[in-house]
């Protein structure tokens, strides 16, 4: 179908045999249970960034680990970019759950005097006093420069600034000033509203506080709405939900990665029970537009804990943590897309080998493992005779065998992301009647899928083999040219994943010969 307003379109099919009419992989996009900005992705490149944006003030000191009250525990959130992080993962984006339908955004109104602020998440996250550094604060400080009064003002945040600026003139400035800043970095709105002007005399400051936020537990139905921000702009990669094992969820997040050209890492239920997980991953590929685009892990892992050393700090010591697999999986793909084609499987005692993690919760036997794969779920299991805890399983939700192996999805990921790229450099050229620009177009596209048979993630022993690209007049017509379009048709053949080996052992007598 035309595209029907200016860009590129790419589709990837499952046929690499017969030419058809057209018709960064390792970011993770994590929605998940904390205090802090909600409505808004934030790049969290290390857990200090997941403390400053989402953490709290626990008995004094900044923490992104915690249990607010019954409504938010960021503990699955925080131990799982934990693990992310320390298996190698180097950028995630989190978007906060918050109740949609209920809960109460922190404001300025009664404390503001001439400001309005409003937070930007429901929650008491946001609320502040004088009396303590926890909330959002702003602070407006007045001096004199050449005999006029200029304000320096800045934004904290659980008593560390967020951002500052210096010489604002007017209230509608210090308005401007917060409005213009990145949502995650300024955490609220400003506006003006009725009152008394807050702006300090020279010499002087004044801060503003924030009061009435409160917390409502989140439910299945808010996690469209925390999806909503991982917009394609941010590009592709893997989506999560850390620890969440509702198929209602699920279903967002497979459908969610459809849309936007990622992947859906799913948790599987912390059971022992492996037809339990099989029940639900067969829901999920039932509520699935096309569950090729998820994939589910067991079982759960065991990492070391939160050790607190200073006995002056009443906090509980977490000697062992029980996280979500899919923490794992996220980071070994990262890893991996490092250095290779996503066609590359993360899996296995190589590239698949967790360096952190010291157990897990539950040990498959091999009929359970073989029942899980058939199911397109994942296991992580304490390999032996090499004592190493590894993704052992690389599959996804698929119905459809062409894209059962989870490397091959991954990488039709990685495929319309470049093509898209290619594609973009030709939008707005001129066609000509020599076919000069379908000659370009078909180069530029068979130079990079001859680049990915060149690293073996296209399967044959020539390139001709492997792979074609058509831009001739079969795609390229006088109809499809009058209506400003540029076709190519692509087939390849993605190489597979050797998840089967087998070495057969044949014993001789000292005294016969062996065979050439």
């Amino acid at each position: 179908m035309a595209n029907q307003a200016p860009g590129v379109t790419i589709n990837v099919t499952a046929n690499a045999t017969t030419p058809a009419n057209p018709t960064s992989t390792s970011n993770w996009f994590v929605a998940g249970m904390a205090a802090g900005p909600a409505g808004v992705a934030v790049p969290i490149k290390s857990m200090n960034d997941f403390n400053l944006y989402f953490g709290q003030l626990i008995s004094g000191n900044l923490s992104g680990r915690y249990t607010l009250n019954a409504n938010v525990d960021s503990t699955l959130l925080y131990d799982s970019l934990d693990l992310f992080f320390r298996e190698g993962g180097s950028a995630a984006w989190v978007s906060r759950v918050q109740p949609t339908s209920s809960g109460v955004a922190a404001t300025s109104t009664t404390t503001g005097g001439l400001f309005l602020l409003t937070a930007t998440g429901k929650g008491t996250w946001a609320n502040s006093s004088s009396s303590n550094a926890s909330g959002l604060i702003l602070t407006i400080t007045a001096s004199t420069v050449s005999a006029t009064t200029v304000y320096a003002t800045s934004l904290a945040y659980n008593g560390n600034v967020l951002a500052t600026a210096t010489s604002l003139g007017t209230n509608a400035d210090i308005v401007n000033w917060v409005n213009s800043l990145p949502t995650y970095i300024s955490m609220c709105v400003a506006s003006t509203q009725s009152g008394t002007t807050v702006l300090p005399a020279s010499g002087s400051s004044v801060s503003v506080y924030m009061t009435g936020g409160t917390d409502v537990a989140v439910a299945d139905a808010d996690t469209p709405a925390a999806l909503a921000v991982f917009t394609d702009i941010l590009g592709p990669g893997q989506v999560s939900y850390p620890g969440n094992t509702s198929t209602t969820t699920a279903g967002y997040l497979v459908n969610h990665a459809l849309a936007f050209n990622r992947v859906a890492l799913l948790d599987a239920q912390n059971t022992a029970t492996a037809a339990t997980i099989v029940t639900q991953a067969n829901t999920v590929q039932s509520a699935a537009t096309d569950p090729s685009y998820g994939a589910m892990f067991a079982p759960w892992l065991i990492v070391p804990g939160v050790v607190n050393s200073n006995p002056a700090i009443p906090t509980s010591t977490v000697f062992n943590r029980t996280v979500p697999p899919v923490a794992l999986a996220a980071a070994l793909m990262a890893v991996n897309d490092s250095t290779n084609d996503a066609n590359v499987s993360a899996a296995g005692t190589t590239k698949g080998a967790s360096t952190f993690a010291t157990g897990v919760t539950q040990t498959y036997i091999t009929s359970d493992r073989a029942l899980l794969n058939g199911a397109g779920v994942s296991v992580i299991r304490l390999v032996p005779n090499v004592n190493i805890i590894a993704l052992y399983g690389y599959r996804s939700l698929a119905f459809a065998p062409s894209f059962v192996a989870l490397n091959n999805v991954r990488f039709r990921m990685q495929i319309i992301r470049d093509l898209d790229a290619i594609g973009e450099n030709f939008v707005f050229s001129e066609i000509d009647g020599k076919g000069q620009l379908f000659a370009a177009f078909n180069g530029a596209i068979a130079g990079q899928m001859n680049a990915y048979w060149g690293r073996g993630s296209l399967y044959g022993f020539t390139a001709d083999d492997a792979f074609f690209v058509t831009t001739d007049s079969s795609v390229n017509t006088p109809t499809t040219i009058a209506a400003g379009q540029i076709n190519a048709a692509v087939g390849a053949k993605f190489s597979p994943q050797a998840e089967f080996v087998t070495i057969n052992v044949s014993k001789y007598l000292v005294s016969a010969n062996l065979p050439a």
